[in-house]
This record gives structure tokens, C-alpha cells and sequence, in this order.
């Protein structure tokens, strides 16, 4: 590979110096690729955000829907009551 002026013909990139790192940078947009650890991290942040917006997505339980999931919790808990006292709640 040849670099004449900080450029890679053959890759097509601009090789910057940042520190101790070398800089890759795309020379038809001029967009910085990623290191192993930037590509992480930014797919940490696009995971969680894709994350909340399916969380937005997901329709909300409306009060009936709710007031009707404590009722047959409480359905479930009294059953479980009516059992411990020896009574079966299926034959009532």
C-alpha cells in the first residue's frame, strides 16, 4: 500500500496521525471510520435507542385492560384462599 501525502489511493482514504492512533477518513465524504471501540459504543447507542422507540410503539394498556388483569389476579389469589381452606373454587 502506498500513502503519497497522506493519501491511499488504492483504499481510498486520507490517513490523519490523532495522537497515537492513526485516523482513516473516506475520501469521497470525508467521514472518519470508526475504531473497534467507536464501533461499540455506537452500537451501544443504537441499540438503546431503537430499544425506547419500540418501548413508544407498544401500545399502552388502557384502564379497563388493567382493572381486568387485577381482577383475575385477585380471582387467582382467592382461589388460591378458598384451596388452603380445603374448599375446591372449581366446584362452587
Amino acid at each position: 500500500m502506498v500513502i503519497f501525502g497522506g493519501i491511499t489511493q488504492p483504499l481510498s482514504l486520507r490517513v490523519q496521525v490523532q495522537g497515537a492512533l492513526i485516523g482513516f477518513y473516506r475520501l469521497d465524504n470525508g467521514q472518519k471510520l470508526l475504531t473497534p471501540a467507536e464501533l461499540v459504543a455506537e452500537l451501544h447507542v443504537t441499540a438503546a435507542g431503537l430499544e425506547h422507540e419500540q418501548q413508544l410503539r407498544q401500545p399502552k394498556p388502557t384502564q379497563a385492560e388493567q382493572r381486568a388483569e387485577q381482577a383475575e389476579q385477585w380471582a387467582a389469589q382467592l382461589a388460591e384462599r378458598l384451596r388452603a381452606l380445603g374448599v375446591d373454587p372449581d366446584q362452587l
